[in-house]
């Protein structure tokens, strides 16, 4: 009689988890492929940890500052807003007071770009944990997080309307707009859904999400983002950090701003991890 053995095949190593996504939003007059590259510094610190997903406006638009000539030939240039929306108001800081900002409904075609981007990260078995905005982008990413927290203090915001939109670690503001951001549409349901005083309560509070804002000291519209800075966000430990950089409307050219980035984003990420891992015990 023979006797048939049969050697066990090693087993198949356990598939490496996907990283966690951070969405990234360009400015206006951009688009996703000169954001990847305009990005690009800042994310050979970030993709060790991260997926970095750039995402597209839905919008068209002529080419934005600082776009051409480097970029030419790079169209068609988008934006997160529609053409014939006003997008600057007069660079007169004191006419703009930080309390007068109100709240501006996100485009319906914007939400849909973002809502779609984060279900896919998902179905792929990854989450959206972070964002990540430059110029125009910044409102986005002002709305999104503002969103997130309005979600999160309304309990009759409970429901699947606003998951997409809910759980953000932490935000990167680089050449900040003017305020407000851009809420999108589960968030302003929310807004609906309390009496006038606890409405204005909600809508007027500050993002505590951790975001860093990076503000070029030669940009020419630095007065923006400054007041996105003191309308939409607590500045504080573990809030809001301002890194004032010498540079234009760009992104960070020297290597110390670019670590200094990559240091809140990754200090940020940790503490949201033993947050949750706190939490679940």
């Amino acid at each position: 009689m023979t006797t048939t053995f049969i050697t066990p095949s090693p087993s198949s190593p356990s598939p490496t988890p996907p990283k966690p996504t951070i969405l990234t939003f360009h400015g206006s007059g951009s688009n996703s492929t000169i954001h990847t590259i305009q990005l690009a510094r800042l994310s050979r610190h970030l993709r060790p940890h991260f997926t970095l997903l750039d995402l597209e406006a839905p919008f068209p638009s002529s080419a934005g500052p600082g776009v051409l000539p480097f970029f030419e030939g790079c169209g068609p240039f988008k934006r997160w807003l529609p053409p014939d929306t006003r997008t600057q108001p007069t660079p007169n800081p004191s006419s703009t007071s930080p309390a007068e900002v109100g709240v501006q409904a996100m485009p319906q075609e914007t939400e849909t770009v973002i809502r779609d981007a984060v279900m896919k990260v998902r179905r792929e078995g990854s989450q959206v944990v972070g964002l990540i905005g430059f110029s125009q982008g910044t409102r986005v990413v002002a709305g999104l997080l503002q969103a997130a927290e309005i979600l999160a203090s309304v309990p009759a915001s409970s429901g699947e309307d606003g998951d997409w939109c809910r759980d953000f670690a932490f935000g990167v503001s680089v050449c900040g707009s003017f305020p407000p951001g851009l809420l999108p549409s589960p968030a302003l349901r929310a807004l609906e859904s309390l009496p006038g005083e606890e409405r204005k309560r909600v809508e007027g509070g500050r993002i505590r999400t951790p975001t860093v804002h990076v503000q070029g000291m030669q940009d020419e519209w630095e007065w923006a983002g400054r007041l996105l800075i003191e309308g939409a966000y607590e500045v504080g430990e573990g809030k809001s950090e301002v890194l004032e950089c010498e540079m234009g409307h760009h992104y960070p050219v020297k290597a110390e701003d670019t670590e200094r980035i990559r240091d809140f984003v990754l200090g940020a990420w940790q503490r949201s991890v033993a947050a949750a891992r706190v939490e679940r015990r």
